[in-house]
């Protein structure tokens, strides 16, 4: 017991270094778009604050399983490279006596994993969408950038310079997609615009511009229309927006009778089938790595951080990889979605129990 707690005093920085690294570079991204709401938009900080704690929590499924691969590529590399598991097996003690600790943790994280992925992350993930939006409905011009395309319902925009100050977009291409199919659409130039919302609707009032569009009757044709003042209006549906959310925002219950309702409507279920079958995948992943990733570094006899690490972004690569496929064959319906999306879990059982017996042969 005494060595066995010896060995997972090792693994423990290891693995909450691996757990930082790798959160902070899944928040990095997000970070920045955190302090750009703050300075550059004028959001309260309270708000901008929250907003981030509901976002941490949905790296979690991704940062906790990369984590303990790693900790056990650099724990188990520096211990087999300075020989003190050849020494433990020299003094004719089992490794599986001294290294039982680690595996039980990635067990109990992945056990902690299930309630979290099915229950929690949803939440989360509901909650900073709520908000986002809430944001974003109060100021239409805080994810409009210069030079870059923005889309609002069935309409697109491009904008050479936008002043978020005086809330106007000049020198604006506006790109109306009709409603209804067979409709022509429709392409605006103006030199200003100004965006706003309000509870019903958002609001594009354009100056000084030209209105492009084909004629519904012979539509090699094409109307072509100056004006002085345009505006646009796009009504907000409550309800439809609060129903256009990912799959990802709801608890693994209410997929389960979303699922059922599909199946009474005669309609495919796989994307809310493969979304159910991911979160469990997923929770599993922590000790799945952990059982490649501890032979793999006896195996390798090499440790430190900069070759655990290298070793570690191999295996997360090869493991996502495999995710991400059984993901897209369980979304189409080619694949049954559990053992699409185990693919991975099960390569890395099957690897991890040939380097296994391959060290004991050894």
């Amino acid at each position: 017991m005494t060595l066995a707690l010896y060995f997972f005093r090792q693994y423990v920085p290891s693995f909450l270094f691996g757990f930082v690294l790798f959160l902070f570079v899944l928040l990095l991204d997000r970070l920045f778009d955190i302090i750009d709401l703050v300075f550059n938009k004028g959001v309260p900080f309270p708000l901008v604050a929250h907003l981030f704690t509901l976002f941490i929590p949905t790296v979690f499924p991704l940062t906790l399983p990369m984590a303990c691969l790693l900790a056990c590529l650099m724990t188990f590399g520096r211990l087999s490279e300075e020989n003190e598991l050849t020494a433990v097996r020299a003094a004719g003690v089992a490794l599986w006596k001294a290294l039982w600790i680690p595996p039980l943790f990635a067990l109990t994280v992945s056990i902690v994993m299930i309630p979290f992925n099915t229950r929690v992350a949803p939440w989360a993930n509901r909650g900073f969408r709520a908000i986002y939006e809430k944001i974003a409905n109060a100021d239409p011009l805080i994810s409009i950038q210069s030079k870059k395309f923005f889309a609002i319902k069935n309409i697109k925009l491009f904008s050479n310079h936008v002043d978020k100050k005086s809330q106007e977009l000049n020198d604006l291409f506006v790109y109306e997609s009709p409603e209804k199919k067979g409709e022509p659409p429709q392409r605006i130039f103006a030199r200003k615009g100004v965006l706003k919302a309000d509870p019903d609707a958002y609001r594009l009032t354009l100056t000084d511009g030209q209105l492009q569009k084909y004629n519904e009757i012979t539509p090699k044709n094409l109307i072509h229309t100056s004006f002085h003042r345009y505006e646009i209006v796009l009504p907000i549906d409550p309800e439809k927006a609060s129903q256009s959310t990912r799959y990802r925002n709801f608890s693994s219950n209410e997929i389960t009778a979303m699922i059922a309702e599909l199946k009474k409507q005669g309609l495919p279920p796989f994307p809310l089938q493969a979304e159910r079958s991911l979160r469990v995948a997923i929770a599993f992943a922590p000790i799945a790595l952990s059982f490649v990733g501890i032979p793999l570094a006896t195996a390798l006899k090499r440790g430190g951080k900069g070759f655990g690490f290298g070793v570690a972004i191999v295996v997360i690569f090869i493991y996502y990889t495999l995710l991400i496929f059984g993901l897209t064959m369980a979304e189409q319906g080619k694949m049954q979605s559990d053992l699409a999306l185990w693919m991975g879990n099960i390569a890395c059982l099957i690897t991890g129990a040939f380097l296994i017996r391959h060290t004991l042969k050894q």
